[in-house]
């Protein structure tokens, strides 16, 4: 599989991730991190192994926009934007028809112990963490599901915070599961599971990112193409 670079900087990489492939994974695991080594390794058989350093995540079943650090220098200063909430992401999801036109929603989200997935909670549940994001609706359609006509609705989300499965709990929690995403409620099929893989990609994207370049500190947006259903 190869990764998409839809920018490159000897600082960094702006790339679109494919669903079915996880970010980062332990050694003998295929991911992001991994292919990315051994593309730029091929362009150099004989340098030195390159460095790939993952400021952020998308989820497994998750595609778009990344940016990747190439060098430690490039991975802190990365790091401190998405602490600091200075990096705008945005993304594009497909959701059963939702009357409200935008909104902006804060809930509390908590990890499950022992689990690959969280629960919203009340605020003062111990390991609560605020979640914020805003959404607007850009598209009414229709779409054959299962054996029915559904209608659907396409929407644009912004991050405010970055919590785990932020965008697909607050959406199934407040009653739209986001298309393919069976861990929160969907009982609708996006796409079919990539072979050897155990979860179906979710309608769910990453289109554009803004950022400072780590290098010299100008502003660098980059935005990345949907996949097709």
């Amino acid at each position: 599989m190869m990764i998409e670079i839809l920018l490159e900087h000897p600082w960094f990489l702006v790339i679109n991730k494919p669903t079915g492939i996880l970010t980062q994974a332990v050694p003998g695991i295929e991911s992001v991190q991994t292919l990315l080594v051994q593309q730029l390794q091929q362009r150099d058989p004989t340098g030195p192994v390159p460095f790939i350093g993952m400021p952020h995540r998308l989820d497994r079943v998750t595609s778009g926009v990344m940016v990747v650090a190439r060098n430690q220098r490039a991975l802190r200063r990365l790091s401190d934007q998405f602490a600091a909430r200075t990096v705008r992401k945005q993304y594009q999801a497909t959701i059963p028809t939702i009357p409200e036109r935008s909104g902006r929603w804060i809930d509390w989200i908590r990890k499950i112990p022992n689990e690959a997935k969280a629960e919203i909670v009340s605020a003062d549940t111990e390991g609560a963490k605020e979640a914020i994001l805003a959404f607007q609706v850009v598209a009414d359609s229709e779409m054959t599901l299962g054996a029915n006509l559904q209608k659907v609705s396409t929407v644009e989300i912004e991050l405010e915070t970055g919590r785990m499965h932020q965008i697909r709990l607050q959406f199934a929690h407040h009653g739209f599961p986001i298309l393919g995403d069976s861990l929160y409620g969907s009982p609708f099929r996006w796409q079919d599971a990539v072979p050897g893989e155990r979860e179906s990609p979710i309608a769910l994207h990453a289109f554009s990112i803004e950022f400072r370049n780590p290098q010299n500190a100008e502003h660098v947006k980059a935005v990345a193409r949907p996949p097709l259903p």
